[in-house]
């Protein structure tokens, strides 16, 4: 007779237990698909598929075996532990930066349960930076808050934008406009500003790194260094309309930047009036 504890241990103790297990959450498998998926030798499997039907977790239909009722239940309540608990891991060195206050203070964690989560790390500090860096330059569509804007990021976007045909909203600060327009790139920034479907809006005050793409919401996780030490993606509606509505407070705060009359032979850009 095995205790609760016991098959929790039991799937604890073995990844290719596991894997198994969600392997078969798919459908049906042979001992093959098995073996493939998890890696582990024949007799490993032969012990591991007798455990499972000594539990009452799967059946045996010729060659194949698939999950009973009960292994679907297992299975299915496991699988949410595993991602709870890697949500947790990787929220944990996050957390002490994690601005959980603009999100409201009734936002459960369990939205970020399966988030993507980019976080740096000593052999790749700039992770969250590349990241950033895709989303700029891969996104259909944008809907950016952003707290500064490197060159990368710049550059990012006017691939996106300019080289592409990627629609976007971005809302900064005067500081970040000045900063970039005084830069070598601020003639990749002016096309930006004057793209067909790109809107840049400037917000008189500091605005938090994150914002909106394709459907997926995302902040930005900055030190008390203001070094970027992650990032978080979800898809969770919950998230997402927070962060959206994030946006939207900030933006409809600010004024529109669009091009001006020419100074110092180059067209500038200056907040509309």
């Amino acid at each position: 007779m095995f205790t609760p504890l016991d098959d929790i241990r039991f799937l604890a103790d073995s990844q290719n237990r596991f894997t198994a297990l969600e392997i078969l959450v798919a459908g049906p498998q042979t001992r093959a698909e098995l073996r493939s998926a998890t890696g582990a030798s024949k007799a490993t499997i032969s012990r591991l598929l007798g455990d499972f039907e000594s539990r009452a977790w799967i059946t045996r239909d010729g060659t194949r075996y698939a999950l009973t009722p009960l292994g679907e239940y297992v299975a299915s309540t496991f699988v949410n532990l595993y991602e709870r608990m890697s949500t947790a891991s990787e929220l944990r060195d996050l957390l002490p930066w994690f601005p959980l206050e603009k999100l409201d203070a009734e936002v459960d964690l369990d939205i970020l349960t399966g988030a993507r989560i980019t976080a740096a790390t000593p052999d790749n500090p700039m992770a969250p930076v590349a990241r950033v860096l895709a989303i700029e330059r891969e996104s259909n569509w944008t809907n950016t808050l952003a707290d500064r804007l490197p060159e990368s990021c710049v550059k990012a976007r006017h691939e996106g934008v300019v080289g592409g045909s990627q629609t976007s909203e971005l809302v900064t600060t005067s500081d970040v406009i000045e900063s970039v327009m005084a830069s070598p790139y601020a003639d990749k920034f002016e096309d930006i500003v004057v793209a067909d479907h790109s809107t840049v809006y400037v917000y008189d005050g500091d605005v938090p790194p994150g914002g909106t793409h394709d459907g997926t919401a995302y902040l930005i996780v900055a030190d008390d260094r203001d070094v970027n030490v992650g990032v978080i993606e979800s898809d969770h509606p919950a998230f997402v309309a927070r962060l959206t509505e994030m946006f939207d407070e900030y933006r409809n705060a600010s004024v529109r930047l669009t091009t001006s009359k020419f100074k110092n032979g180059r067209e500038s850009v200056e907040a509309e009036k």
